[in-house]
């Protein structure tokens, strides 16, 4: 068994070395893990809020999702702000694949090796080291707005305001990830 086991594992490669290799060692690589960084502990944030929510006996989403039809449950758990706060984790996923796209991208036309864009290539890629810069902010704002609602539902307040927040935060985050795309679309365009 093991040797037929064997043929199937992929070899080792270091994953370092592959991101080394695609996104640099520089501002962009320190961009991207800055913003997966941030989607890491939005991610750790919201699943400790949903874990505490399932252990302290809430029904709401056992009771939706038990009797009725997906269009009901999906519309009753949208209510339900530690779901609105949780499904963020899905659309911050989601921009994770976008700032690859833009880390690999800018590293492949204007490699940086230290943390300044030199001239001829900041002239190229315009505001985009910003608008990562920036994203990544937002996201992390969106952990503080999920972090209050933590606060908030242990101490027996309302979350509505800090879910919201968190949905208002991550759309900012993705225009400001479109812009940048925009802008690279522009440099490659030309």
């Amino acid at each position: 068994m093991k040797r037929f086991f064997s043929g199937l594992r992929k070899k080792a490669i270091p994953t370092a070395v592959k991101d080394d290799d695609r996104f640099g060692t520089g501002l962009w690589r320190h961009n991207r893990d800055r913003f997966i960084r941030a989607v890491d502990r939005y991610y750790t944030t919201a699943v400790a809020l949903h874990e505490a929510r399932d252990s302290g006996g809430s029904a709401t989403s056992g009771a939706t999702s038990a009797g009725s039809s997906d269009g009901e449950a999906t519309a009753a758990s949208a209510n339900d702000p530690i779901d609105v706060i949780v499904d963020g984790t899905h659309r911050l996923n989601a921009l994770v694949d976008v700032v690859d796209d833009l880390t690999a991208t800018l590293h492949a036309r204007h490699p940086v090796t230290g943390q300044v864009v030199p001239g001829p290539a900041r002239q190229a890629v315009g505001d985009a080291p910003e608008l990562l810069t920036k994203a990544s902010s937002k996201v992390g704002e969106a952990v503080l707005a999920a972090a209050m609602a933590r606060s908030d539902e242990s101490s027996g307040r309302s979350i509505d305001s800090s879910a919201g927040a968190t949905v208002r935060i991550i759309t900012d985050a993705e225009e400001l990830l479109g812009r940048a795309r925009e802008i690279l679309a522009r440099v490659e365009a030309s």
